[in-house]
């Protein structure tokens, strides 16, 4: 066995794995004394010539193994490996599908990867969030000639959390705070005026905001980043930039964001496409 404040689990899936993870993590949570335990994880094992050796492997280090093998083969073989060898094991998923199975009579697929269908759509919802992360607030220019969508606006005017929906919708999204004292980088200017999408909102909606979000940090209300005249000289400054650029204009004054995620998406295929 492993030591008793120092496990290690060993997290096999013949797909991502994630559900083993999280499920481990949830486990996990529940004993905060276990400051020193490690998970290893070993997605995509899809032949028992991968299997074998992490199995000998985790023997070896007295691992705690956790998977989420649909597969009857590569289960199988774990749980005879596993009993031999007097190794901890439990897979996530085979209980439910045996508790399915007897009350259905219903033979599983067996399919790897079901709940996270690794189909071209999938790949690229991962990619556009990997995209949304590295692009945020402006932090790498080369994203706004590499995205579909450009959002600009003033701080709180849901920059972020648009371009993470979007990226769940598989749209490559870089964002860019505007500030009337920061340069705008000259990278903007190049991206495709179809493609650039300017967030905004009345002055007191922003204002109103901002106080909300300074209270929540603990901060004073009567800063300047708060005030009504900050707020209108920034909001003239980033509409002059949209008209400049010939952004598409986005209110987003009391819509949600999904609302709002429409309204991009809907404006975005009519520029591209009609």
């Amino acid at each position: 066995m492993t030591e008793q404040n120092n496990p290690i689990f060993y997290i096999i899936s013949d797909s991502v794995g994630e559900t083993a993870l999280r499920a481990t993590n949830a486990a996990l949570a529940q004993y905060p004394q276990l400051t020193n335990a490690r998970l290893k994880r070993y997605p995509f094992i899809n032949s028992l010539t991968e299997l074998s050796p992490i199995l000998e492997e985790a023997k070896k280090v007295q691992a705690i193994i956790i998977t989420t093998l649909v597969n009857d083969e590569l289960n199988q073989f774990a749980e005879e490996f596993t009993q031999n060898h007097k190794i901890p094991y439990h897979n996530v998923v085979r209980p439910i599908m045996n508790i399915i199975h007897q009350e259905t009579q219903l033979t599983a697929s067996e399919q790897a990867g079901s709940l996270h269908r690794l189909d071209d759509h999938y790949f690229d919802r991962i990619q556009a969030i990997e995209f949304a992360v590295k692009y945020d607030d402006g932090k790498n220019r080369k994203g706004f000639k590499l995205a579909d969508i450009v959002l600009l606006g003033v701080s709180r005017s849901s920059k972020t959390p648009l371009s993470m929906y979007l990226a769940n919708k598989s749209y490559k999204v870089a964002n860019l705070p505007i500030f009337p004292e920061v340069h705008i980088p000259e990278e903007i200017y190049q991206v495709d005026p179809r493609r650039i999408f300017g967030l905004t909102a009345s002055p007191l909606y922003i204002q109103q905001i901002r106080k909300k979000r300074v209270k929540m940090m603990g901060m004073s209300e009567d800063s300047s980043y708060t005030s009504m005249e900050r707020v209108k000289h920034e909001l003239m400054f980033a509409d002059d930039l949209f008209y400049r650029l010939k952004a598409n204009v986005i209110y987003i004054e009391n819509q949600s964001i999904e609302e709002l995620s429409e309204q991009i998406i809907t404006q975005y295929n009519y520029n591209m496409y009609s």
